[in-house]
Parts: C-alpha cells; sequence; structure tokens
C-alpha cells in the first residue's frame, strides 16, 4: 500500500497549530545531544513532509532505543501518534520557534526519498489564542496578545457615554466583590460588582454563563472583558456577559508605582461618587474600632475611620477596614502621612467620604518626596499656630 506524507503538517507543527491526523513523516536524519538539568540524552530529528523539512522535533528520552537498536533509522516513514509543544528561544535566523517532543511513533519501513523538500525558513511563528475563561461552545472573537487587547481599552467612564446596547470595546476590570448566585424559577442570576481603578460598575450574568462565571472568577484578579451587553438604567449602569462574550484573565499586573499621582482634597471633594482616587495627606484625627457586621463574610469586621488634610486645608473621612485597622494603634509621636492608592469615594446623606476596598493599599509615611513636602507643610503650619 503506498504511503503519502502529510504535506504542510511540518508549517503547522512549527508554528504551534495541531495538525491534521494522521500525520505522516519521513525521517532524513538526526544528532543526539545532551540537555536539561539531568544531562540526558536526546535524539534531534530531521524530518519531512515532502515539501518541507525541519529539524525542531526531537524524541522523548524513553524512545532513544528505536534509533540505539536500529529500529529506525535514515529515510523510514513515520507515523507521529501522540507530541507536545514546546515553545523554543526567538532566534533572529531561525524560523519558526516551535519545538516538537515526539512522545509516541510508529514506524512505517520506505527507504526512497519522497517529494523535494526545502529547508521552512523565515516563517512567521503563529501565537496560540489568549485563553477565553468564556468557554460555552459559542464563537467568540480571538485574541493573541495583551498588547492587542491593551490597544483597544476602554474606561468605564467612557463606556458610560454610550446608548444601550451590544459594547464591543475592550475593558479591563479587577473584581471587587462576587455576591452568591441567585436562583428563581425562571433564571439564575450572578451580580458583580467590578472597578478598572477610577470608576466601579455592576456586572451580571444569567443561567449557564452565572455558573460558569461564578467557578472562575475571583475577588481582587483582574479580567479583560469585551462583547457583552451595555444597559443604562436610571440609578446605575451594568454590563451583561453574553454566551459570545470575551473574558481573559489579566497575567501580567503593571508594576506598582511607589508614588501616588493624588490630586487636592478640595476638588476631590467635587468629584462625582463612585469613583476610585489615589490620596495622601496628614492623618490628624484617629477614631475609635468599630465592629460591622458583613452578610456576605458571614462575620463582624473592624472598622474605623480617620481624618486626613492636605495643603489645601481641606479636610476628608477615610474609612479603613480589616486589619488594617491595626495600623493606627500606635501612639505617633508626630501625626502620620498617609498614602492610599485606590480609595473608593462614596457619598451617604449628603455627605462625601473615602472607603478602602479590597485591592486598596495603605502605607504610612511612604518614603517619597510628596509625604516629605506634606510633613514639612504641617510642621510650619502647626508652628505658626494656624492650626
Amino acid at each position: 500500500m503506498a504511503v503519502e506524507l502529510s504535506a504542510g503538517s511540518i508549517n503547522d507543527l512549527c508554528n504551534g497549530v495541531n495538525a491534521r491526523q494522521p500525520i505522516i513523516l519521513q525521517l532524513l536524519g538526526y544528532e543526539v545531544l545532551q540537555m536539561g538539568t539531568d544531562n540526558r540524552y536526546y535524539y534531534r530529528l530531521v524530518l519531512s513532509d515532502g515539501v518541507h523539512m525541519n529539524s525542531y522535533f526531537f524524541l522523548d528520552h524513553r524512545l532513544n532505543d528505536l534509533i540505539n537498536q536500529g529500529q529506525l533509522n535514515y529515510g523510514m516513514i513515520i507515523k507521529i501518534e501522540d507530541f507536545r509543544f514546546v515553545d523554543g528561544d526567538s532566534y533572529t535566523d531561525h524560523s519558526p520557534r516551535w519545538t516538537i517532543f515526539i512522545e509516541r511513533l510508529t514506524i512505517l519501513v520506505h527507504r526512497q526519498a519522497f517529494g523535494y523538500p526545502q529547508p521552512l525558513i523565515n516563517i512567521e511563528q503563529m501565537k496560540k489564542p489568549l485563553v477565553n475563561l468564556n468557554l460555552n461552545g459559542y464563537p467568540s472573537r480571538v485574541f493573541y496578545s495583551t498588547e492587542q487587547l491593551e490597544r483597544s481599552l476602554i474606561k468605564i467612564e467612557d463606556v458610560k457615554k454610550l446608548l444601550s446596547g451590544k459594547c464591543t470595546s475592550m475593558l479591563k476590570l479587577t473584581l471587587i466583590r462576587k455576591r452568591p448566585v441567585l436562583s428563581f424559577s425562571s433564571c439564575r442570576i450572578l451580580n458583580m460588582t467590578m472597578g478598572d481603578g477610577v470608576n466601579i460598575i455592576h456586572v451580571s450574568a444569567f443561567n449557564s454563563i452565572c455558573d460558569r462565571m461564578d467557578q472562575i472568577l475571583e475577588e481582587n484578579k483582574t479580567y479583560y472583558i469585551t462583547d457583552v451587553v451595555w444597559k443604562q438604567k436610571p440609578s446605575a449602569c451594568e454590563l451583561k456577559l453574553q454566551s459570545y462574550s470575551v473574558v481573559i484573565e489579566c497575567l501580567y499586573d503593571t508594576p506598582n508605582d511607589e508614588s501616588t499621582e493624588s490630586i487636592n482634597f478640595d476638588i476631590l471633594l467635587q468629584k462625582d461618587p463612585n469613583s476610585f482616587y489615589d490620596l495622601i495627606g496628614v492623618c490628624i484625627e484617629v477614631g475609635d474600632v468599630e465592629m460591622c457586621n458583613q452578610p456576605t463574610l458571614q462575620r463582624d469586621i473592624q472598622k474605623r475611620e480617620i481624618i486626613l488634610i492636605d495643603s489645601t486645608m481641606t479636610t476628608i473621612t477615610l474609612k479603613v477596614w480589616g486589619e488594617n485597622v491595626n495600623l493606627f494603634n500606635q501612639s505617633f509621636d508626630y501625626p502620620p502621612v498617609v498614602s492610599v492608592k485606590n480609595a473608593v469615594l462614596k457619598q451617604f446623606n449628603g455627605e462625601k467620604y473615602f472607603s478602602l476596598v479590597k485591592f486598596s493599599t495603605i502605607t504610612l509615611n511612604p518614603n517619597t518626596d510628596k509625604a516629605r513636602e506634606l510633613e514639612d507643610w504641617y510642621s510650619n503650619v502647626v508652628s505658626m499656630g494656624d492650626f
């Protein structure tokens, strides 16, 4: 029976794409290499599909005896049964860059070369798509790199300007709070609060999507989200996840900047609630610790209110929660400078205040120029008796 090589399969395999089965190739050569921390010997194979040949194939060390005992030799035809991809080094003059480890094969003995294979060169590596966590069998858009996601980002405040309907812009949102799934006679719903570092928004998922998102989405993690339905409501705005929505976890956080780019308190108090801001000010008052009931956590949590002041002589109230209240248990010889990243602005009964959330960070007396400026300013104000 004539054997046909799997033309085009080397191009697919070396670009990280699963080739169509069966994968039948011809062995044109090999060399032995010593690799890995254990200095194990591997056979590097030169394989041909009749169109291209490439040496980015390695024989699993457990199959070395096939060559050592003469069962596998030059010119033979093999059928690759099992393999795995390994992303190799990026060389400027070698392409493609995916290596393939052959873990199981079947030998078909032939000696005559098939076709006129040429070296596979100057082939751009095809990257595997990023994983869409919303896997439900419905077709969705495909993205291949974080750079591609970042280029199309839009802020919540910009989404709020859109009319209700499908939103195809990319949002980068951190899950602040995920509530228990609610079950009704007609549907199940998952309600979440997410934020982009400036604004917060309500996100919901229904039925099968609700079950999937409840399993995989975690509080304090950040996700790229697009292809959702945007709904304007009189009191709030909402994003609804759909069967075709794309949800990709953000695995690489932007490095934190030690400095805090804050806005003066007098301007901050003019901003709309439910937005996130960085704060830095001198702590001039520390309230007592209170115990507050948190139904979602099914336990009490500590709360403490502190008063901060900045160089505009404007004071703000900051609510601190959980273990962070202990930062203010000690006696300070001098009022500390408090720096906060991602505090949320709230309003209750007409009064505005700031509160820490799960992904907020708070630092006392940070080693920054802004903190030293505030410390000097406050010392001068106190010495002049203006405070």
